[in-house]
């Protein structure tokens, strides 16, 4: 072998042997040791309205507080006044419907009707009219012995249509009054409210998840009447 040629193989070896020697050191640093130039990011938190307890650990206190349900005089289906001072000290769910509507109160109205036999007998139900003309309290009577509606707890309201849209407006749900050809429309949702006349939570009529979260909600204010609006 020649002298140039010993020499290549000697450079050879010395950086066969510095490569080993460096996986070597790799193999042994601790699993979280970084680089000083690799930056790690960590990756987004979990936020926070979209995490829920399981039902069985939220208290009343854990139901946000959206903002209070608007005061109104009105007339129930026995032609007596009505008032939102009258519903206060009890939890209650609202809704709004019409007598003559074929499509989404009948179903509304036999949920509402279920709750009746699976809420606290402290909770309270109130349906306001979305048709006052037509819906009478002698026409609102009729409707509420259709859904078994129990005396002195689920109550129906009439009165003029621009009390019955201010309060509607100011629940903040959908309605458009019938206009030619169109009928009226209006929200399916439930609107719970609790002791102290503030609105806690709305939940979808239609959907078997929600009129369960709902049932859960009510019975935790039911059961927390005074600090349920801290």
């Amino acid at each position: 072998m020649s002298q140039p040629q010993k020499i290549l193989t000697i450079i050879l070896w010395i950086a066969a042997v510095a490569g080993m020697v460096g996986v070597v050191a790799m193999k042994t640093l601790p699993a979280n040791t970084a680089s000083s130039s690799m930056v790690t990011t960590p990756g987004p938190s979990p936020t926070v309205a979209l995490v829920r307890n399981d039902p069985a650990d939220s208290p009343a206190a854990a139901l946000p507080i959206l903002y209070s349900a608007p005061s109104f005089t009105l007339t129930d289906q026995d032609g007596k006044p009505a008032t939102d001072a009258q519903l206060l000290g009890h939890p209650w769910v609202a809704d709004f419907i019409f007598t003559t509507c074929a499509t989404l109160c009948p179903t509304m109205s036999a949920h509402m009707s279920e709750l009746q036999t699976e809420l606290p007998a402290d909770v309270k139900f109130v349906s306001f009219s979305v048709d006052p003309a037509h819906d009478t309290p002698p026409v609102l009577k009729d409707y509420a012995d259709k859904y078994h509606a129990q005396a002195n707890r689920w109550i129906f309201l009439t009165g003029d249509l621009q009390t019955q849209e201010r309060v509607i407006r100011a629940m903040k749900l959908d309605f458009i009054p019938a206009a030619g050809d169109n009928p009226i429309q209006h929200d399916e949702h439930f609107v719970l409210i609790d002791a102290q006349g503030k609105i806690r939570g709305f939940y979808d009529s239609f959907v078997p998840e929600r009129m369960d979260a709902l049932v859960h909600d009510a019975e935790a204010l039911a059961a927390h009447p005074g600090g349920a609006a801290q």
